[in-house]
């Protein structure tokens, strides 16, 4: 109520004296309501605050989600979907590849060979070594003469 008294005495004492009148100040005190609107708290009178009535805080609630017992079981599940898709898309790429038969019916890999050898007969009794024409070292091929 003291606060809204002294808003009301400020805003009468600036308007006298945009007007010019000086003597407004000492009539505003006395002959101005207080507004009604305004109810006062009744606070102790040593606080000097007691027309302000204080706001009661209070801590919110907080509340955490309940965590699973293995946090990683989602992503565990989703690898071993993976996993079985995999799985199954190889089985099915090898039966495609084998026309649908049996890993024994399915042809075994063969080795290249590095070229013909002489057969064992020729190289017991005498037959003749194939003759390398090339170079064998790197001095030899680096010595050979140039074509231009």
């Amino acid at each position: 109520m003291q606060v809204a008294r002294l808003l009301v005495l400020s805003a009468v004492f600036t308007a006298a004296a945009v007007a010019g009148q000086e003597s407004a100040w000492g009539q505003a005190g006395a002959t101005t309501p207080a507004p009604s609107d305004i109810t006062p708290t009744e606070e102790p009178a040593s606080s000097p605050w007691g027309w302000l009535k204080k706001p009661s805080i209070t801590m919110p609630k907080l509340s955490f989600p309940k965590m699973p017992a293995d946090p990683l079981a989602p992503i565990k599940t989703s690898a071993r979907k993976v996993g079985d898709g995999a799985r199954k898309a190889w089985e099915g790429t090898k039966e495609l590849f084998t026309l649908g038969g049996s890993k024994k019916d399915a042809p075994s890999a063969r080795m290249a060979s590095a070229g013909e050898a002489p057969s064992v007969w020729d190289r017991m009794f005498g037959g003749e070594e194939p003759k390398n024409e090339g170079p064998a070292t790197v001095g030899e091929w680096m010595s050979q003469p140039r074509v231009e």
